[in-house]
């Protein structure tokens, strides 16, 4: 139902996102007016998945404050337990998400742009780091992920998060225009 992207270039976030919302089951496809990429805080977030998600992300979430320290090692930790939990305890506090018996919560995926760095929350709410500095998710996420390799020798980031989500509008019938871009 969407796409996602984003690429980290000397200590800035570039991101991107289409404006799709898609039913697999009925095949229908519109343009929405709510962005699924905006800052909260010192982050950036693009989601796919839920815009249930997506608005308990922007408008119901108080995100933990990094403080940067010197090392890398410090954020990769943070992510891992302090912002983990506030984005756990934000979605079970609005009753977004469930829990199978025995199992953990389950969540959506969405992409975090901080400090320089792109990180992925998946659904069982592990983060993750590309090795390369760029990261596309969704529907269209395959296809934005080469355009956004083939493109790698393009100077210009927002250059190169249009020619993704281009791609991948052209190629999946789930993502369309229009699409918004923010800077982190």
């Amino acid at each position: 139902m969407t796409c996602i992207v984003a690429i980290a270039q000397n200590g800035v976030v570039y991101m991107g996102a289409d404006h799709a919302a898609s039913d697999d089951k009925t095949g229908w496809i519109l343009s929405r007016k709510d962005p699924k990429v905006f800052k909260v805080g010192q982050y950036g977030i693009a989601f796919t998945d839920s815009f249930r998600m997506g608005q308990i992300l922007q408008y119901n979430w108080t995100p933990p404050k990094y403080t940067p320290t010197k090392t890398n090692s410090g954020l990769d930790k943070f992510m891992r337990t302090k912002f983990v939990d506030s984005v756990k305890d934000a979605f079970r506090s609005q009753g977004f998400g469930s829990q199978v018996s025995g199992q953990e919560d389950e969540g959506g995926i969405f992409l975090i742009g901080v400090e320089g760095r792109i990180f992925t929350m998946d659904e069982d709410f592990h983060i993750g780091e590309n090795v390369v500095n760029f990261m596309a998710e969704g529907s269209g996420g395959a296809i934005a992920l080469g355009a956004l390799y083939a493109t790698r020798n393009q100077k210009n980031p927002q250059v190169r998060l249009k020619s993704a989500l281009e791609a991948a509008a052209e190629f999946n019938m789930a993502v369309k225009a229009p699409f918004s871009y923010i800077k982190v």
